[in-house]
């Protein structure tokens, strides 16, 4: 393959990707579309952020990142993409490498249409609207008040309250900058009326409408995905929570989440919420002083795990799996019904060739 084929491959290439906010309904939207009987959107594999955080060469890298819990859980031998790539590899081929991965994955299932569902892939958007200028981009939306409240209940997040606003306002500032390339979908919209937003968002994907999408759960391909509970709900019909945002978040950081959150809010239509008694200024002083604990503590955890990272054998795929769902262990008190001892990642056959 010539570098012109290469370069002609990528400026062709139509990958799919879903993104957003954790907890904003990423996971439900990469099942219906997999229902499609020609797509298949892969979970979180995380190429460019396990290659950022590995050192060495292209190839070291590359060989540490199909070590990795994230590319383990794609149940695929790294051989078969290696197969599709040119023998010798460098940084120059890395674009190419992430397309074979998604598009090997895709193949297995029998379907030509491909990308990746990661709420990581934000802080690449720039680097992928370059590399795959046709790229399809999916921007899954939910009230930040609830993706606020959604956080605390998840390891990998925080139990702060302005730890999960910050996290959800810049995520979406860095979406913002991209504006009519994207498309947003608003969970609500999705969950309320699947069939005109669905219509919508394979219209501009670019592939003919199937019924399969509007009832997923009867269309699952096997061995599919990460089995985490968080990821796993998804896979059923949306039902409701127990504990909604409106009864679970004080009235001061309802507030202040709007406030943090204001321009989001705006852009997508969400009105501010409604309530008995209106928090005062000291109130929201308050809230925020009384909340800097946990977000030092969320700080701490942070540092401790990247410590680990650093220290942790760069093949030890459960233990990067451990570690990177450590940083809010109070997570699994609130979802009782989850197991904490997360499963372990699938073997994967070493691709040896990469260190000669």
């Amino acid at each position: 393959m010539t570098p012109q084929d290469t370069a002609a491959e990528l400026a062709s290439a139509a990958p799919i990707f879903i993104l957003g906010n954790g907890r904003s309904g990423t996971t439900l939207m990469r099942f219906m579309l997999n229902a499609h009987p020609d797509i298949h959107i892969s979970e979180e594999i995380c190429y460019h952020f396990w290659l950022r955080n590995f050192s060495g060469s292209f190839r070291r890298r590359l060989y540490c990142y199909f070590h990795s819990f994230s590319y383990a859980w794609l149940r695929m031998d790294p051989q078969v993409v290696l197969d599709k790539l040119p023998a010798e590899l460098d940084w120059k081929d890395s674009a190419l490498v992430y397309l074979r991965i998604l598009q090997c994955k895709a193949a297995q299932y029998g379907k030509s249409r491909y990308g990746e569902k990661g709420p990581l892939l934000t802080e690449r958007l720039d680097q992928l609207f370059r590399e795959y200028p046709r790229a399809r981009v999916i921007h899954m939306v939910r009230d930040p008040r609830a993706v606020v409240y959604s956080h605390f209940t998840m390891p990998w997040s925080t139990s702060s309250f302005l730890g999960a606003n910050l996290m959800v306002h810049a995520n979406m500032r860095a979406i913002a900058r991209h504006g009519e390339r994207i498309l947003a979908i608003r969970l609500e919209d999705l969950l309320a009326q699947p069939e005109t937003t669905l219509r919508k968002v394979l219209d501009f994907v670019g592939v003919e409408w199937s019924d399969n999408v509007l009832r997923h759960a009867e269309h699952l391909p096997e061995n599919d995905g990460i089995p985490f509970p968080w990821l796993m709900e998804a896979s059923r019909r949306p039902k409701q929570k127990s504990l909604n945002w409106q009864e679970a978040i004080p009235p001061a950081w309802i507030r202040l989440t709007e406030t943090i959150n204001r321009q989001a809010l705006s852009t997508h239509g969400y009105a501010p919420h409604p309530l008995p008694h209106e928090p005062g200024v000291p109130a929201k002083i308050c809230a925020l002083i009384a909340d800097l604990p946990q977000l030092f503590l969320t700080g701490w955890r942070y540092i401790r795990m990247v410590v680990r990272f650093i220290l942790l054998s760069k093949t030890d795929a459960r233990g990067f799996q451990t570690l990177l769902h450590s940083l809010n262990p109070a997570a699994w008190q609130r979802q009782p019904e989850w197991n904490s001892d997360l499963p372990a990642p699938p073997a994967v056959r070493s691709p040896e060739r990469l260190l000669k």
